[in-house]
């Protein structure tokens, strides 16, 4: 799967802890006010996550298949973080722009370059947080079980934006009319109302990778490995081949690398979230 994806080790500008833990508690209902985040709401609800078991491309680490419950509604983004928003986060908090990716974007495109710690301190800014994987994982199916594509079960450019067949550069045709990113909610959404679950670019997830963590995670809504040896993205991108778009894929990705294909989303509790 290392394969699947252009892998870029950039030094970063992170944000100081006690400066995040401010903005978490203090300022940041008041500025997600000011920046519409486009936010979603996923029912309470039941699903199986993993690897489904139609899937003959299994990985270890997308087993076993398990149930997980959510006993309380919360909020996504309905969109990945695109360009906009971020530049409007970095002129609010004077936080580090990141690099420029060598292909053109425009303001509605998402966001990419991004750290783990970068996507971290965007979503405090905008009064949320990372998604779990479970909650990802959950919301990318859409209240359907059992494809392998969270919605689908074949993966056709219609639906998403993703790469060549063989590893690794973009790719265009039917509906999918972009080399590199495309414009969020380019392609329909789910049936919980979210655009590009499957491709366009990766999605940072809180928590850690840890092989073994579905064997033994909770139940009840799991908050992901307190350790592992690299952070998580989901969903596929531009860049990569149907195969690595599978919605049971958990990437490893470095916590301070920036790729040209990964962004972020957020997500939210309902309690004590901002009125929108």
């Amino acid at each position: 799967m290392r394969n699947a994806v252009a892998w870029v080790s950039s030094p970063v500008v992170t944000m100081p802890v006690a400066v995040l833990a401010v903005w978490m508690t203090a300022s940041a209902s008041a500025m997600a006010q000011a920046v519409d985040l486009g936010w979603a709401r996923l029912p309470a609800g039941t699903f199986r996550m993993g690897c489904v078991e139609s899937d003959t491309a299994c990985l270890d680490n997308e087993r076993p298949r398990h149930e997980v419950t959510f006993l309380e509604p919360f909020e996504m983004m309905a969109a990945e973080v695109t360009v906009v928003q971020y530049a409007q986060f970095v002129a609010d908090s004077q936080y580090a722009e990141p690099p420029s990716p060598d292909f053109p974007q425009a303001a509605d495109h998402p966001v990419v370059l991004l750290s783990w710690d970068d996507a971290v301190a965007f979503c405090a800014w905008g009064g949320g947080r990372l998604p779990t994987e479970a909650e990802w994982e959950y919301a990318a199916r859409g209240g359907r079980d059992g494809l392998v594509f969270g919605t689908s079960q074949e993966l056709v450019r219609d639906q998403a934006n993703y790469g060549a067949d063989q590893c690794c550069s973009g790719a265009t045709g039917d509906g999918d009319a972009w080399t590199n990113t495309a414009p969020v909610r380019s392609f329909a959404p789910n049936d919980f109302g979210l655009f590009d679950m499957t491709g366009n670019v990766w999605e940072w997830v809180d928590g850690w990778l840890d092989d073994d963590y579905y064997s033994s995670s909770p139940r009840i809504a799991p908050p992901g490995a307190a350790t592992g040896y690299a952070r998580i993205a989901r969903g596929g991108s531009w860049l990569n081949f149907a195969a690595a778009l599978r919605t049971s894929v958990r990437l490893p990705f470095a916590q301070n690398g920036q790729t040209s294909n990964v962004g972020v989303r957020c997500a939210r509790s309902l309690r004590g979230a901002p009125a929108d």
